[in-house]
């Protein structure tokens, strides 16, 4: 129904005016206009700015309207870079940073509803509904990527340096009240919130310093001691060899395919948690592990099933499977690009079953090779072609798709690779194969997001600036690994402890 009016000051003391009942104090974006002056900007008259149209105090939960203004920029130069269908010309990363608690909200701009945002030459205008679910006093921080689609290099196109163009940020602050002290979102109230079943659930990084609980309750925290905390579920500390038992329980066999971000998470479950032997501060050990020796499974084979002990970790598999140990079959490919040899759908043979069993979990991890390396378009093929693979092969079975990792902050240069990552490119890939799964099998098969990119998107900027240009392109460090394998644990694990 309509929203309540607002209450008179003085009114009675027996009217509820808990915050639920309170009518929110914003606006939609699509209930503030753009100013028409807007779509007649060029770069000669302005800079590109963002604008916060309304930015009264607002409730722990209720969203503020952000745009961001791109006057146009008028070029000679060929028509060389186009955007997906309905994607922006502009790259903008844009977050909403909290002062007190240094939580970083991305803005995830999408084009306003104008004819402009279509053409490359014309001033462009996005903007979000940001929802704030922490209390704290935000302002605006990020800046463009990209112009004129250099963001999406398709089909022969190289990479294009990374130089950003400064935004123009508004003067003003949003400041998010938690007013009668009955936040949901309160650190307060973590310990209350269910456990997550779901691993793709939103939350924020918390530094343990603040934590009104003790710390050994939720995964540990990554290199500069932050956890990572969801708003509306309750992650709780796994350890490997309870994993284990877990998966012994209820996915006492599981396909796990994926490139060396794969072999990464493995590595810690197949050790028991452990990592590596050079010295623990060095890039070596914290993300430019491939030249560590690694004895637990065959990583560098394209089929390596290996059998997982509770107790003595991973070890190559020998035989039959034994029924006190899970098992995991390790599939290495490059995505679902052309580069694998053989091709990847060749691992489906008429006798798999048979050779490799049927399990009841089938975990697939892709788009870092494929934004990488192939157009959308030959994704979306090969996609298609994977989920009636699935739907074929692996009958019943719970399906985890892991997302690519989060790339942003640089362009990958490197003249021998060629390697066409951008963060909103990226962005898009993940979104393709989580579209077509969760339409195929919307309804009759469980299909989980494993969101490893949402994770590294909420860190502060400069944690995410470090771990991208320390670390092998699309690598992140131990301790992030880690906290990505609790996130899976406890969605894969929570409604099968003991």
């Amino acid at each position: 129904g309509p929203p309540l009016p607002d209450l008179p000051d003085g009114s009675s003391a027996d009217v509820d005016t808990s915050q639920a009942l309170r009518p929110p104090r914003f606006k939609l974006c699509r209930d503030l206009p753009v100013s028409a002056g807007y779509w007649n900007l060029t770069t000669a008259d302005h800079s590109a700015f963002v604008e916060i149209p309304q930015h009264s105090d607002i409730g722990v939960g209720e969203s503020v309207c952000v745009r961001v203004v791109v006057p146009a920029q008028y070029t000679v130069a060929p028509m060389t870079f186009v955007p997906f269908p309905n994607a922006p010309w502009d790259s903008v990363m844009l977050d909403l940073v909290g002062r007190d608690t240094n939580t970083s909200v991305p803005v995830l701009l999408q084009m306003a509803d104008h004819t402009h945002n279509y053409f490359r030459d014309r001033t462009h205008v996005y903007e979000a509904d940001v929802v704030l679910r922490d209390a704290d006093v935000y302002h605006a921080e990020g800046y463009i990527e990209f112009r004129h689609a250099k963001w999406n290099a398709e089909a022969f196109l190289d990479p294009q340096p990374f130089e950003p163009e400064q935004l123009k940020m508004p003067d003003v602050q949003i400041n998010v009240l938690d007013e009668d002290g009955l936040s949901p979102y309160s650190l307060q109230r973590y310990m209350d919130l269910p456990l997550c079943t779901d691993s793709d659930a939103d939350g924020r990084w918390v530094s343990v310093d603040v934590l009104p609980f003790d710390a050994s309750l939720v995964p540990p925290p990554d290199n500069h001691n932050l956890v990572w905390l969801p708003y509306d579920c309750r992650l709780q500390r796994f350890t490997y060899s309870n994993f284990t038992k877990c998966l012994l329980r209820k996915y006492p066999l599981v396909h796990w395919f994926g490139d060396s971000n794969t072999r990464r998470a493995l590595k810690k479950v197949s050790t028991l948690g452990k990592w590596c032997a050079a010295e623990p501060d060095s890039l070596v050990c914290t993300c430019n592990d491939n030249t560590e020796p690694f004895t637990n499974y065959n990583a560098n084979q394209r089929i390596s099933p290996f059998d997982l002990d509770p107790e003595a970790g991973g070890a190559v598999a020998t035989g039959a499977q034994s029924e006190n140990k899970s098992r995991i079959v390790a599939f290495k490919w490059d995505g679902l690009t052309t580069r694998n040899n053989p091709p990847w759908a060749e691992y489906f043979t008429s006798d798999f079953e048979e050779r490799l069993g049927r399990p009841k979990l089938a975990l697939f991890g892709m788009t870092n090779w494929d934004t990488a390396f192939e157009s959308r378009a030959f994704f979306a093929g090969e996609v298609a072609q994977l989920a009636d693979i699935v739907d074929a092969k692996y009958p019943g079975a719970d399906v985890v798709l892991r997302t690519g990792q989060y790339y942003c902050c640089t362009s990958d240069m490197d003249k021998f690779w060629k390697r066409r990552y951008s963060r909103l490119r990226n962005s898009f890939f993940d979104q393709t194969l989580i579209d077509h799964f969760k339409t195929k099998f919307a309804g009759s098969r469980n299909v989980l997001v494993w969101n490893v990119a949402q994770l590294s998107e909420r860190r502060p900027y400069k944690l995410r600036e470090d771990d991208l240009l320390k670390c092998a392109a699309n690598h992140v460090r131990s301790e992030i690994i880690e906290i990505e394998n609790q996130v899976l644990m406890n969605a894969l694990c929570n409604n099968a402890i003991d």
